[in-house]
C-alpha cells in the first residue's frame, strides 16, 4: 500500500502535467499551421513580391499601382487561400496577425482596394506593436487608391508624424512618396515641390536621394521654371551620388533645360560630348532624339528630317526610333504639307516600340488626315461632275474622248499580247532544240501608260445640280473646318471658306461658313472683317443656330434672339391660317414685314404668303410676286435659298410664255403686213386694168 502511494501522483503534479500536455498541443497545433498553411503562404508572398520587384520599371512618384505578373497574381491567390485557412480554422496560433497582414497586401497588389482596407483595419484592431505603424501606412495607401483622399491625407500625416519620432526612415519615405504621387497626379504642381523638398531633409540613401532631386527638376520643368530646373539636375551631378542611369537622365534634362534657358548652343556642345562617350553608348538613341530636336527648334528641318531619319533605321526596336519616326511625319506635315505622305509615316508608327502617348497621337494624326483626303478627293469628282450637270455638251466630249482613250489602250494590249505569243513560240522552239524544261510562265499583267486627262469614265450624276452645289458646299466647310482646327493651315481655309461664299450661296451652309470666315479673322487680329461677318450672321440668319454664337462673339445677349416683338403676331397669323382665313392671316403676316423688317419672322411671312398664295389660293402669280420680295430684300435667308429654284422655274416658264405671245405678235403682225401689202398690190393691177381701157 505504501508502495501504491508512492506510486500514486500528487494531484497538483497532475495538473502540471495536463497543462504541459495541453501547451505541447498547442505547440504542435502551431507546428503544424505552420508547414501546412503559413509557410506555404509565406513562401507565395515571398516570390510574389520579388516578381513585382523585377517586372516594374515604375516611376519614382507613379500614383496608380501598375497590373502584377500573372505570375505574382497566381502566388497571391495562394497567400489568399492559406491565410484564409488560418483564420478560420488556426485562430489560436501566433501566425494570425502575420495572415491579416499578408492577405492585405496581397488583396492591394490585385487592385482590390476594399478588401485589402478591411483586413488592415482589422488587424489595426488587433493593437499589434510590430506591425501597428506599417499596417497603418497600408491603411492610408489603400484609402488613397480608393479615391478616399481626405481620410488617406490624414492617416499618412499621422504615420509621418510618429516615424519621424521613431526613425522608421523607410516608412517616412515611403508616407511621402504617397503624398507626393498624389499631389502629381492631381497636377498640385507647386504642392508636389513643397513636398518633396520636405522629404529631401530627411535622411535618405544617397542614391535615393539622387533620384528624388532628379524628380524635383523634373517637376519644376513641367511649371517652366527652367532655373530651378538647371539647379537641381546640377546638384544631382555634381553632388549626389546617383546611379547610371539617373546620372544620364540628369545631363540629358539638363542640357533640355539650358537650351530653354536660351543657351543653345552650350546645351548642343554637351548633348554632343555625351554622343561621342561611348560610356553611354546605350543611350545614344535618346542623345541623338535632342540633337536633332535642337536642329529643328533652330528651324533647320531638312537637317533634322535627315537626322530623325537616321535614328529611325540605327535605333530600331527601341522607343528612340518610335519617336524620331513621329517627328519625320511631323515635320513632313508641318514643314512640307506633304499630307499623303504624311499620313504614311504615321500609320507605320503603330507598329514600332514608341511610347504609348505617340502612338495615340499618330492614329489621331492619321484619321485627320485621311479624313481630309476623303474631303478634297469628293470635291474634286463633284466639281467635275458639275460641270457636266451645267453643260450636257462637256459629258459628251468627255465621253468621245474616253472611248478613244479606251481603244488606244485595247489596241496597245493586242500588240503586246501578238508580241508575247510570238516570243513564247520562239521560247518553246528553243527549249525543245536544247532539250532543257523552260520556266514556269510567271503572272502578267498588263499595263498601259498615256499623258491622258480621260483615264477613268465619265458619269453624269444622277441629282440635281442645288443638290450637288449643297454637296460641294458641306465637304469643302468641313474641310475648311479641317484646315483651320486640325492642321492649322489658315490659308487653306480661307481657299474653301471664301470659295463656299462665292460660288455656293444659295445653301445652308451659308451662315456657318460666315461665321467660320468671321473665326478665321480673328486669329489675324482683324476684328473688324470679324465682327462685320458676325453681325451680317446675327442680323441675316437668326433660325439658324450659329445666330447665338455670333451674338456672343457680339457682346449680343443671346436670350434677345428668342424675345422678338414679331413672334406673337406670326403666332396670331398662324392661328388663323389653320383656321382657313387666308386673307386674314396674309394681312397680319403682310403686317409683320411693314412694321418689323429687321426682325427674323419678317422673311419667314412673306416666305408663308408666298406657300398660300401657291398652296391654298392656286394663285401662282401672286406667289411669285411675294418670293420675289422676299429674294429681294432677304436674299441670304433659308427661305429665300428654299424658293430660289422654284422662282427661278416661275421665271422661265413666265418668259416662254411671254416669248410665244411675241410669237404670235410677231406672226399677227407678220400677216397682217402680208395681207396689207397683197391688198396693196391687187389695187395696183386694178389700177392698171383700168389705165390699159
Amino acid at each position: 500500500m505504501e508502495f501504491l502511494k508512492e506510486k500514486i501522483l500528487h494531484p497538483r503534479t497532475g495538473v502540471f502535467i495536463l497543462l504541459l500536455f495541453i501547451a505541447g498541443c498547442s505547440m504542435w497545433g502551431s507546428f503544424t499551421t505552420y508547414f501546412n498553411r503559413y509557410y506555404n503562404a509565406e513562401k507565395a508572398f515571398d516570390e510574389a513580391m520579388d516578381e513585382i520587384q523585377l517586372s516594374q520599371n515604375r516611376e519614382l512618384f507613379a500614383f496608380k499601382e501598375d497590373k502584377i505578373p500573372a505570375k505574382a497574381n497566381k502566388n497571391f491567390d495562394i497567400v489568399i487561400k492559406n491565410c484564409s485557412k488560418i483564420l478560420q480554422f488556426n485562430q489560436d496560433t501566433k501566425y494570425v496577425n502575420e495572415s491579416i497582414y499578408m492577405l492585405g497586401k496581397a488583396f492591394y497588389y490585385k487592385g482590390q482596394y476594399n478588401k485589402a482596407l478591411r483586413k488592415f483595419q482589422e488587424l489595426d484592431g488587433l493593437n499589434d506593436e510590430d506591425l501597428m505603424l506599417e499596417n497603418r501606412l497600408w491603411i492610408a495607401k489603400s484609402e488613397m487608391q480608393m479615391r478616399n483622399f481626405t481620410a488617406g491625407l490624414q492617416h499618412l500625416d499621422q504615420v509621418k508624424e510618429i516615424a519621424i519620432a521613431n526613425d522608421e526612415e523607410d516608412i517616412v519615405f515611403e508616407a511621402y512618396r504617397t503624398e507626393i504621387s498624389y499631389l502629381i497626379y492631381k497636377e498640385n504642381y507647386s504642392k508636389a515641390v513643397q513636398i518633396i523638398n520636405e522629404l529631401l531633409q530627411q535622411p535618405l540613401p544617397d542614391e535615393t536621394h539622387a533620384e528624388v532631386t532628379y524628380e524635383l527638376g523634373l517637376l519644376y520643368v513641367t511649371l517652366n521654371d527652367y532655373e530651378n530646373a538647371v539647379a537641381a539636375f546640377q546638384r544631382v551631378i555634381n553632388e549626389g551620388s546617383p546611379t547610371f542611369d539617373i546620372e544620364f537622365k540628369s545631363k540629358l534634362e539638363y542640357a533640355k533645360a539650358i537650351k530653354h534657358l536660351g543657351k543653345v548652343d552650350e546645351a548642343l556642345e554637351l548633348l554632343q560630348e555625351m554622343r561621342d562617350n561611348t560610356k553611354y553608348r546605350e543611350y545614344w538613341g535618346k542623345v541623338d532624339l535632342e540633337i536633332a530636336q535642337i536642329h529643328l527648334d533652330k528651324d533647320e528641318p531638312k537637317l533634322a528630317l535627315e537626322l530623325f531619319t537616321t535614328i529611325d533605321t540605327a535605333y530600331k526596336k527601341t522607343e528612340s526610333s518610335g519617336i524620331a519616326a513621329f517627328m519625320r511625319a511631323d515635320i513632313v506635315e508641318h514643314y512640307y504639307a506633304d499630307f499623303d505622305s504624311a499620313k504614311i509615316l504615321y500609320d507605320k508608327i503603330n507598329s514600332k516600340l514608341a511610347p504609348e502617348e505617340f502612338k495615340l497621337e499618330a492614329r489621331k494624326k492619321s484619321v485627320i488626315l485621311k479624313r481630309r483626303r476623303e474631303y478634297t478627293d469628293r470635291i474634286i469628282s463633284s466639281k467635275k461632275e458639275e460641270v457636266y450637270l451645267v453643260d450636257t455638251l462637256q459629258f459628251q466630249k468627255d465621253s468621245l474622248a474616253y472611248a478613244a482613250y479606251e481603244a488606244r489602250r485595247d489596241s496597245a494590249e493586242q500588240v503586246d499580247r501578238r508580241i508575247r505569243a510570238s516570243q513564247g513560240a520562239s521560247q518553246r522552239t528553243s527549249n525543245k532544240r536544247s532539250k532543257t524544261p523552260g520556266k514556269r510562265n510567271q503572272k502578267y499583267k498588263f499595263v498601259y501608260e498615256e499623258d491622258s486627262l480621260f483615264t477613268y469614265k465619265p458619269k453624269m450624276p444622277k441629282i440635281t445640280i442645288d443638290s450637288m452645289n449643297t454637296f460641294i458646299a458641306k465637304n469643302e466647310y468641313e474641310l475648311g473646318n479641317l484646315y483651320f482646327t486640325d492642321l492649322n493651315v489658315l490659308d487653306s481655309a480661307y481657299h474653301y471658306y471664301t470659295d463656299i461664299l462665292e460660288n455656293y450661296p444659295n445653301t445652308n451652309y451659308q451662315a456657318r461658313t460666315m461665321y467660320a470666315l468671321g473665326s478665321y479673322y480673328l486669329t489675324l487680329d482683324e476684328n473688324e472683317k470679324a465682327d462685320s461677318l458676325f453681325r451680317e450672321v446675327y442680323d441675316n440668319y437668326k433660325e439658324d443656330p450659329i445666330a447665338k454664337a455670333a451674338a456672343v462673339r457680339l457682346g449680343i445677349d443671346a436670350a434677345t434672339l428668342d424675345s422678338d416683338p414679331a413672334k406673337d403676331k406670326y403666332i396670331q397669323g398662324e392661328s388663323k391660317l389653320d383656321n382657313e382665313e387666308y386673307f386674314d392671316a396674309i394681312d397680319d403676316f403682310f403686317s409683320i414685314y411693314k412694321e418689323y423688317p429687321k426682325s427674323q419672322y419678317a422673311p419667314k411671312a412673306l416666305y408663308t404668303i408666298g406657300w398660300i398664295y401657291e398652296n391654298k389660293l392656286f394663285d401662282s402669280g401672286f406667289a411669285a410676286d411675294y418670293y420675289d420680295t422676299l429674294q429681294t430684300h432677304y436674299p441670304r435667308t433659308e427661305y429665300a435659298r428654299s424658293v430660289y429654284n422654284k422662282l427661278k422655274f416661275y421665271r422661265r416658264r413666265m418668259k416662254a410664255i411671254q416669248d410665244s405671245i411675241a410669237l404670235v405678235q410677231k406672226a399677227i403682225e407678220d400677216s397682217l403686213k402680208l395681207i396689207a401689202q397683197q391688198d396693196s398690190l391687187a389695187q395696183l393691177d386694178s389700177l392698171s386694168q383700168q389705165d390699159s381701157l
